[in-house]
């Protein structure tokens, strides 16, 4: 193509553009012998020149291309970190019937104008899809659903929907202008001390059960999200995520991180679930938390850092960080964020009830973590249940291999077969096909795959390593080979214990078994092998039932 671009009417650049080069390579040619390789070239020739050419010029004169055009452009703003804003509308611009006046917020769905509506006067707000003639269809219905689901809500803690509509291109709704900051700024200020913050979020508890009730689940609740009009009322905006049961669909697809991340469930956090109304209320004992302690309840340097806390670790208690705290409100607030979505208040009317009693002085019905309840949950945890998935039926036939020639061990023993005979054998045997099942199920690889697999591999082979060892003193220094059992059986223990801490925290029940078993084979030697298999067959069935399930 040539360098040199005249400067036509924007309207028919492209095709003058395209003319020329088609001539050039061909003598001579017509709009519809265009290619698409032709004008994605003459789209980044042009940008290579800083001309900056309008996608809507190409999109209305290669319509036959419109799709692939719309991918192309998509893929390649999102790519190019120099590539300009969407929407640049100035002060002045007449959308529909509505005036822009200045530009109010952008988020990761649209930007909010500050804008009038022609005739009535009124102002309002308005929001544009950010990527506009570019937006997907999945874009488009997600952005009108929430236009569609806020216009059905009439409550004074949720911004209103005035009109849905349509211009060139752009989708956009208008919706109630609300005079007052963020709740995310009023609390940058320090202005918000503990009643207040009860206050605020007891009114956006009701909003919240609200929505609940009408079949919508808000999902990104957030101090940006949360307007306080007249800096005092706080109003809920942005359902940009929301999702609406009243079709029983979902538009989002299942499996997506949706919402951020500060003030996210641990089950949006591993896009588990489609998100009902308990991730709403963890969403809202999160902004307590930040409101009582000046931070989320977890915290990181970049995204990746936040989901992995929000997955795996226990947020400090708001005590611990804010001595002031009170009781009962951190009672109310550790409730709300609990880990497993059972264990939260059933509706965000409950919540609302709760900090009610606390603003009226009344005990509220949330209760401090105890000991037992906190041991129970870290039993409970299980932090990478989805990266052992496949291991359910090979744990399952290793406990049985291993029962199996101990059971085999202790049976010539009790024949009267020769010791180094009866438990080397079935040991050598039980080795060799344990080797062959794991190296079937993981189709041939030998060491770890992921970093959840790594710790795993060095437990085990620390422990295989140890055990081999130990083997090997008492072969020199002549020992009944029954007293490896006790030591065995303690070093298995240690090393389902340390595997609690990695995966399931069920693995140190399984672990304290080993430790019983240890004391067990040393008060009945003849029959530890027996002992020692059958603790290792019920520990995997124990764990390839969990991973099974």
């Amino acid at each position: 193509m040539s360098a040199s671009v005249p400067k036509p009417n924007p309207d028919h650049a492209v095709t003058l553009s395209l003319n020329a080069a088609n001539q050039s390579a061909e003598g001579r040619g017509t709009e519809a012998d265009f290619s698409l390789e032709s004008v994605m070239a003459d789209y980044l020739q042009r940008r290579e020149h800083g001309e900056g050419p309008n996608v809507d010029v190409y999109l209305r004169t290669f319509p036959q291309y419109a799709d692939e055009l719309k991918s192309f452009f998509r893929n390649h703003h999102w790519l190019d970190q120099t590539a300009t804003e969407s929407l640049p509308l100035s002060v002045g611009t007449c959308v529909g019937k509505y005036r822009i006046e200045a530009e109010l917020a952008r988020g990761g769905m649209g930007v909010v104008y500050r804008a009038t509506q022609q005739g009535l006067g009124r102002p309002v707000a308005l929001k544009l899809i950010n990527s506009g003639l570019l937006a997907s269809n999945e874009e488009r219905q997600r952005f009108r659903r929430e236009a569609a689901a806020v216009a059905g809500l009439r409550h004074p803690g949720i911004v209103a929907i005035h009109e849905i509509g349509d211009w060139q291109g752009y989708d956009y709704f208008s919706m109630s202008l609300v005079d007052g900051p963020t709740l995310q700024k009023q609390m940058d200020a320090g202005t918000i001390n503990h009643r207040t913050a009860a206050t605020i979020l007891n009114d956006v508890a009701r909003a919240t059960a609200f929505a609940h009730r009408a079949g919508i689940v808000h999902r990104d609740l957030k101090p940006d999200n949360v307007l306080m009009d007249d800096g005092v009322r706080p109003v809920i905006a942005d359902f940009g995520l929301a999702k609406w049961n009243r079709e029983g669909t979902l538009l989002t697809r299942t499996g997506q991180v949706l919402g951020t991340p500060h003030y996210m469930s641990p089950e949006q956090a591993c896009g588990r679930g489609d998100g009902d109304s308990l991730t709403d209320i963890y969403s809202l004992g999160a902004m307590l938390y930040a409101m009582l302690t000046g931070r989320p309840p977890h915290v990181g340097n970049t995204v990746a850092e936040v989901l992995r806390s929000v997955l795996q670790d226990e947020p400090p208690s708001p005590r611990c960080l804010c001595r002031d705290v009170p009781i009962d409100l951190e009672n109310i607030c550790l409730k709300a964020i609990h880990y497993e979505p059972s264990e939260r208040y059933r509706t965000a009317d409950e919540f609302a009830d709760d900090l009610g009693r606390y603003l009226d002085g009344e005990p509220v019905h949330a209760v401090g973590s105890g000991l037992f309840d906190r041991v129970a949950r870290e039993l409970r945890r299980d932090q990478h249940q989805g990266s052992f998935a496949s291991w359910g039926t090979t744990l399952a036939l290793l406990g049985v291999v291993i029962f199996i020639a101990h059971l085999a061990m202790n049976s010539l023993l009790l024949a009267g077969v020769a010791s180094q005979v009866a438990y080397w054998g079935p040991r050598i045997v039980m080795m060799i096909v344990m080797a062959m099942l794991i190296y079937r199920s993981r189709s041939g690889a030998v060491l770890p795959r992921s970093a959840a697999e790594r710790p795993i591999w060095s437990i085990w082979i620390g422990y295989l390593a140890t055990l081999g060892v130990m083997n090997a003193l008492l072969l020199i220094g002549g020992v009944d080979q029954s007293a490896l059992f006790p030591i065995a059986s303690a070093l298995s223990g240690f090393g389902f214990i340390a595997m609690s801490g990695h995966l399931w925290g069920g693995c140190a029940v399984l672990g304290g078994l080993f430790l019983v078993g240890s004391i067990a084979t040393a008060q009945f030697p003849s029959v530890a092998p027996i002992v020692f298999g059958s603790i290792w067959l019920v520990s995997l069935l124990v764990l390839g039932q969990r991973y099974r399930s």
